[in-house]
């Protein structure tokens, strides 16, 4: 089965690390909901090194369907799920992008939800909305707990943020010229869009094997991705440098109005607390002035954006 080589509407993009169980059902499931919808499309599978026999999996279905409707990547060391994506955007020749999970949580049945809830509005990007997560009740504390911490510093990204995507292509591509040590795609797409929407969609248990996500790699994951994307660590500092140096430089103020009025404190008492009551205070001003400029730093090296247009007429 294959499809012309003219571009396909809608790209699968698939990370792939522990498939070899669920890849087949997977693949088997996309054929059947794209050709009973009768919408052209393409499967692309970036294949992330994962410790199993995927890669062996994604060449017999290559093999099987054909190279137009199932595209491959190899890479040649594991990236992260972020990273491969991002690949896969780079591959995709379709005019909207689906991004999913190869675990089979993420039903390809439910991106019709995604279609119809994009079409309503024209949106750059849909996320689906599972109902119930149907990860261990630790992991699901713990990623709730994530995700909070996350919407607090990026106040721009989506609270319905997924890795079941759909995105216009042109929005995805929009996301290649970034670069960061810790890649975080829904961040990048806070940089690129607002017009964003979600859709109701279910979260199935995982159907074989285990994640290779453990809680310390999603805590150390997350950790790294609000200190990079966020800005809220450096603005605290920057906060609390400017109203330390206020109140201690009032105070260093009083006690020197108070040596010449009154001369009432103790000897040399006068001298050491506007010496480190203006010392503590410019080092903490200088702290919050300098995470300020790395802060921008770190803008530039991203790459963040400066525009992106939607249309010129």
């Amino acid at each position: 089965m294959s499809h012309p080589s003219s571009a396909p509407d809608y790209s699968v993009v698939v990370p792939v690390y522990l498939g070899q169980d669920t890849l087949r059902p997977l693949t088997a499931q996309l054929v059947e909901f794209f050709t009973t919808t009768g919408r052209t499309f393409e499967i692309i599978f970036v294949y992330d090194c994962g410790p199993d026999n995927s890669w062996q999996v994604i060449q017999e279905l290559r093999a099987e369907l054909g190279p137009e409707l199932v595209r491959a990547v190899h890479l040649t060391r594991n990236f992260g799920q972020h990273n491969a994506l991002l690949c896969g955007f780079g591959e995709a020749r379709g005019r909207f992008i689906v991004t999913m999970d190869e675990d089979l949580q993420h039903r390809p049945a439910d991106i019709e939800q995604l279609i119809r809830r994009q079409r309503e509005g024209n949106f750059d990007v849909v996320y689906g909305r599972p109902g119930m997560l149907r990860h261990s009740r630790f992991r699901n504390v713990t990623s709730g707990a994530m995700r909070r911490l996350l919407r607090a510093g990026i106040p721009d990204l989506h609270p319905d943020y997924s890795a079941f995507r759909l995105l216009k292509a042109d929005t995805a591509r929009s996301c290649l010229d970034m670069r960061n040590s810790y890649t975080f795609l829904d961040g990048y797409l806070t940089w690129v869009t607002t017009h964003v929407a979600s859709a109701p969609v279910e979260h199935q248990p995982r159907a074989a094997g285990r994640s290779g996500y453990t809680v310390g790699k999603l805590v150390a994951y997350s950790v790294n991705i609000f200190v990079t994307f966020s800005n809220l660590p450096i603005r605290l500092l920057t906060f609390t440098s400017v109203a330390v140096f206020l109140l201690t430089s009032s105070y260093s103020v009083y006690v020197l109005v108070r040596k010449l009025v009154y001369n009432d404190f103790l000897l040399g008492f006068p001298s050491l607390i506007i010496s480190i009551g203006f010392g503590v205070g410019l080092i903490l001003l200088g702290l919050g002035i300098v995470g300020e400029y790395i802060h921008r730093i770190n803008l530039k090296t991203t790459r963040r954006p400066n525009f992106v247009k939607r249309e010129a007429v």
